[in-house]
């Protein structure tokens, strides 16, 4: 519900001079909380990276490994021979 003495309503929003030292105290604590993401980012970087690295060693060996072992004779082959057919030939089959 709008009037005259209340052009915006409930949304009207009131302006008012804040203490300096309330001012410090809210820049200090959002400056701590800055700090304390860096700081917890850095060390998530420290420990997650590294290891990382070291799933990527265990990849490569186990696929380098498996890539050198020979085939079990349970795999099953299909060996064939194919050719190549010119175009007249194509349209009988």
């Amino acid at each position: 519900m709008m009037n005259a003495n209340q052009p915006f309503g409930l949304f009207r929003l009131r302006a008012s001079r804040m203490p300096a030292w309330q001012i410090a105290v809210i820049g200090a604590i959002a400056a701590a909380i800055v700090v304390t993401l860096a700081i917890v980012a850095t060390g998530v970087f420290l420990v997650v990276f590294p290891a990382l690295l070291v799933l990527d060693a265990v990849y490569r060996w186990r696929a380098r490994k498996s890539a050198r072992a020979p085939r079990s004779a349970s795999e099953t082959i299909i060996d064939a021979e194919y050719e190549v057919l010119p175009p007249e030939d194509r349209n009988r089959r």
